[in-house]
């Protein structure tokens, strides 16, 4: 029986699309091995932190696919810098109206996330390695 503390404060969301027209993370140096110039969003899962409790077990997961697949796991969790919780609070109260990328007319939850892990520089910390690159794409 699943715990009822997780009832109601997990969320997991599947974000996926048309890989050449959605959103995603095109790098400013590709990698090797194999060759990949981009990251698109391909599972979103927020833990919300239970106030009732003393400690922070808010946690947000961002599972990445580069062009070929492979995989890039980020994490947000209570020993991070910012902590998941921070992280949830910000896109719980960010206006999604308004656009992160040059080119993009409308804002996303997606858009978001690449800001944060991009240009304010939070991928080296969460998910073991730097991402520099531009917003490509469109909302799907």
């Amino acid at each position: 029986m699943m715990h009822s503390r997780w009832i109601g404060c997990c969320l997991a969301l599947a974000l996926t699309g048309v890989p050449l027209a959605q959103e995603r993370i095109d790098l400013a140096t590709p990698e090797t091995k194999p060759n990949n110039g981009a990251y698109r969003i391909e599972a979103l899962t927020l833990v919300v932190d239970d106030a009732a409790t003393s400690g922070d077990e808010g946690s947000v997961q961002i599972r990445l696919a580069g062009q070929n697949g492979e995989p890039l796991v980020c994490m947000y969790t209570r020993t991070t810098t910012p902590t998941g919780t921070v992280v949830i609070t910000a896109l719980n109260k960010a206006n999604l109206s308004v656009a992160y990328a040059g080119t993009a007319t409308t804002g996303s939850l997606k858009q978001r996330i690449y800001h944060r892990l991009v240009v304010m520089g939070e991928s080296t910390e969460v998910c073991g390695k730097t991402l520099s690159g531009t917003l490509a794409g469109a909302v799907p």
